[in-house]
């Protein structure tokens, strides 16, 4: 037989439930603003039923319920977009860094502009040749000399401005790594607490909050795969190696490696392997440390060596204003070091713009040399696996240079767009709305009000019960 005092369980159970729904509500409103917070609701469901026997159905009880519980707190997330996000985010940080960083490699090379490495070589080649035509006239020596000063400054600041990025590259690969083990740590300190919970029969929403918060982060750094426990604890991954298992992390390490001028290798910790990047951010600096600057490090040398080699060598069969010969233009050996010899900067009269005439010296106002000089810009040379002239293998190294950097910024755009929409989606599921809340909040405020007028209603038939049956105290 059903107790008496059954229904004042039910009118509390509907108290509890209603009021605890009612603190979840608050706690979305509260964290409304929050980033990463995702969208609690209480799971209200029957709490399991009173069999009454009956002799009128003695082979199936009746049955009568016993009120409401919250079965359990849902966290609101669409994990498979959870998915989705890490990976464009991982894809989105390699691009970042790229298009970055050609803007930057852009700004240093400066082109085309009337102050760069192309323009004053084409001053240089065009004053060459109005040395062709007046060989003896000091002024135009003079200017040689200067624009020869001013270009090979250009190239020497130029090298040297590509040098400091791929030091600053190097920097942030370390800062980024540092990053990803401290990451790596909190979210194996997050895995521990998950798991306490989890295992009490719990769910740990908002830790797994914040736990995602600090995975997103971490995949915009480094591609990284995810497995989930029993325990809902993360098991995450760099290309197959360990990262983060349980609550304990591996760490990456970073060792310089003299044989590429004390870069630094990115290594795991605990066995020295070089570690296998393939997304992220610190892929993107990689590849554009080891890559593209390396690359127009050495384009650059190529360029320079040519030119300091080629004109040199025309430069050295020619004869001065004081019958000088056998100079050298240009010193050094790459665009690091390339300058203008002490010959040149002492006396312009070194300048060889004449050349031996059957078998004798040159005449002064002889200016074939020049025209040998000037030549040299234009004609073609071996350079990078191919014929060209320094003008067109310079020009080739810019347009390249823009192609890459117009990819990387239309790839980034994509990735952007593409993580927005995934963003809005996810904030339709685990979004909190604020009118939706105040709707739930009325909602579980009058379910409430109602438990407890269940309650009322109770208590004034018991006590008519009590005072109005039986004949104790009569």
């Amino acid at each position: 037989m059903r107790s008496t005092f059954g229904g004042l369980e039910v009118g509390l159970r509907g108290l509890r439930a209603h009021q605890l729904a009612l603190e979840i509500t608050g706690h979305n409103i509260a964290n409304a603003d929050t980033p990463g917070y995702s969208r609690q609701v209480a799971n209200l469901t029957a709490t399991r039923p009173y069999t009454i026997p009956a002799f009128n159905r003695p082979a199936t009880a009746g049955q009568i319920g016993t009120g409401v519980e919250v079965a359990e707190i849902l966290r609101m997330r669409d994990e498979f977009i959870d998915v989705q996000i890490r990976k464009e985010s991982t894809n989105q940080g390699r691009w970042k860094m790229r298009q970055s960083n050609l803007e930057q490699l852009e700004v240093i090379l400066n082109e085309p502009s009337d102050e760069g490495i192309a323009a004053n070589l084409n001053k240089f080649w065009k004053n060459l040749q109005e040395l062709s035509l007046r060989p003896e006239d000091m002024a135009i020596r003079s200017v040689i000399q200067q624009t020869g000063i001013v270009f090979t400054d250009m190239l020497r600041h130029t090298y040297s401005q590509l040098q400091t990025l791929q030091r600053d590259l190097d920097a942030q690969v370390q800062i980024i790594g540092g990053r990803i083990n401290s990451l790596a740590r909190q979210i194996a300190a997050l895995n521990e607490e998950i798991g306490k919970v989890t295992a009490v029969g719990d769910n740990p929403n908002d830790l797994m909050d914040k736990r995602e918060l600090l995975v997103q982060e971490l995949a915009s750094l480094t591609n990284i795969t995810i497995q989930t426990d029993n325990l809902n604890r993360y098991t995450i991954s760099i290309s197959g190696s360990l990262l983060v298992s349980g609550n304990l992390s591996s760490a990456l390490d970073f060792v310089r490696n003299p044989e590429r001028e004390g870069l630094v290798d990115v290594v795991w910790a605990d066995t020295g392997h070089r570690v296998d990047l393939r997304g992220g951010e610190l892929k993107g600096l990689l590849e554009m440390r080891d890559e593209e600057v390396a690359f127009y490090m050495d384009a650059l040398n190529e360029f320079a060596s040519t030119l300091i080699e080629e004109f040199n060598q025309v430069h050295a069969a020619g004869y001065g204003l004081n019958g000088s010969h056998n100079l050298a233009f240009f010193s050094g050996t790459g665009a690091y070091d390339i300058g203008i010899t002490e010959e040149i900067l002492n006396d312009l009269n070194n300048i060889a713009a004449s050349i031996d005439v059957g078998g004798g010296m040159g005449a002064p106002g002889n200016g074939d040399n020049a025209i040998r000089l000037a030549r040299v810009i234009s004609n073609d040379f071996l350079m990078n696996g191919g014929t060209t002239t320094l003008t067109d293998y310079y020009q080739s190294l810019i347009v390249r240079l823009g192609i890459t950097a117009e990819e990387a910024k239309t790839m980034l755009e994509n990735k952007n767009a593409l993580i927005h929409h995934l963003e809005n989606r996810q904030e339709a599921v685990a979004g909190v709305s604020l009118d939706e809340e105040m709707v739930n909040l009325i909602k579980f405020q009058n379910s409430y009000s109602a438990a407890s007028r269940m309650i009322t209603a109770v208590d004034e038939m018991l006590q008519i019960l009590i005072a109005n049956t039986g004949i104790v105290g009569r």
